[in-house]
């Protein structure tokens, strides 16, 4: 017999009030700049931080080499599968995740619904009509389709690095999980 994956609601809920993120697509970029999926305007997020799937019920973050690294649970990754009310932090900016049902009202159905404003998202990769992240200026079209010289397209980053479980301490030892 067959399992039925139900749908889900998953967001990243900011530790310091700020409106949670919904997590709509099946795959993300987190990042400072306007061309990310998921904008958040604070320092310590590299251009493009990280990459959050969301597969059968899951979210995955993965790391893009980001400057001041991702941590999950306090742990510095390269890679995690999250779980509900996992802590997360894109360098010094701290989140929790929300997973739940469709049909019961997320963070951010709550946040609207208080009238405190529209969750932070950026525009879609491709889709210039998207709206931009609360506070951030609409992209330019060179923006929506250039990378930096010193930098790799998302794709290229993601099929890079093979998937291993493995994290980066403190001390950026690797400690193998299994």
């Amino acid at each position: 017999m067959a399992t039925a994956i139900l749908p889900m609601k998953a967001e990243l809920v900011p530790e310091n009030g700020d409106p949670p993120i919904p997590i709509t697509s099946d795959l993300a970029v987190v990042g400072r700049r306007g061309y990310c999926d998921i904008v958040i305007d604070h320092p310590s997020l590299s251009k493009r931080h990280c990459v959050v799937v969301k597969t059968d019920g899951l979210l995955v973050i993965r790391d893009l080499i980001s400057t001041n690294g991702t941590k999950v649970k306090g742990q510095r990754i390269r890679w995690a599968a999250l779980l509900p009310d996992d802590r997360i932090a894109f360098g010094n900016y701290k989140l929790r995740v929300y997973l739940g049902p469709d049909d019961v009202p997320s963070p951010s159905d709550r946040f609207r619904a208080k009238g405190l404003g529209a969750p932070l998202v950026g525009p879609s990769r491709g889709n210039d009509s998207a709206p931009a992240a609360v506070g951030f200026p609409e992209p330019s079209p060179l923006e929506l389709g250039v990378w930096e010289s010193d930098e790799l397209p998302v794709a290229d980053l993601v099929d890079e690095a093979p998937m291993l479980p493995i994290v980066l301490d403190d001390s950026d030892e690797i400690i193998d999980l299994d």
